[in-house]
């Protein structure tokens, strides 16, 4: 059993520093997950260079929200706030615009640990064609061990929390928001 984990814990960390990208000429919308400064510069120079034509930004309260009053590239934007605020609710909420949009094809702009992730998250409230997009985030070689720590924890609740709408079990949750906060 120890090696199965080992193991497992060798593939995730491999995918998380270098994830397997898909990224398209063009797009029908591309959700913007609200990770780390830098998203929103690479969403403008996608939407100018017309790989979309509709960017789904997400902005938690305490995100910045300056895309939100833009058209780069003649897009349209439209903000939202996920519920709960996490990568999975930005899947939940994503996902249901999308689709209330007739999105055939989806990407997804994050950074490199974050997309594997993602991409579990997104498949599982998506059935259509996804495609995922990195942005590179300005850090330290601390906020990338940071980044890389809460990655390799954050695949844990992934895989507790099965389905589009699952939620992770609070003695999971508790603590997690608390590492976010200490950030």
């Amino acid at each position: 059993m120890v090696i199965v984990f080992l193991g497992v814990g060798v593939v995730l960390a491999w995918l998380t520093v270098n994830p397997r990208l898909n990224p398209a000429p063009q797009v029908d919308a591309l959700i913007v997950l609200s990770t780390q400064s830098g998203a929103h510069d690479e969403a403008r120079r996608l939407a100018e260079e017309g790989v979309t034509d509709r960017l789904l930004v997400s902005t938690p309260e305490d995100a910045p929200a300056s895309l939100c009053q833009e058209s780069p590239g003649g897009a349209t934007v439209e903000c939202f706030s996920p519920d709960p605020v996490t990568t999975q609710g930005e899947a939940i909420v994503g996902t249901e615009l999308a689709r209330e949009h007739g999105v055939e094809s989806l990407g997804v702009l994050t950074f490199d640990h974050h997309i594997e992730r993602s991409r579990m998250l997104m498949d599982r409230c998506w059935d259509g064609e996804l495609h995922m997009y990195e942005f590179e985030p300005v850090r330290g070689r601390r906020g990338y061990m940071y980044d890389f720590v809460y990655a390799m924890a954050a695949y844990a609740k992934t895989f507790v929390t099965p389905g589009c709408s699952a939620e992770p079990p609070q003695w999971m949750q508790t603590p997690i928001d608390h590492f976010k906060l200490d950030r």
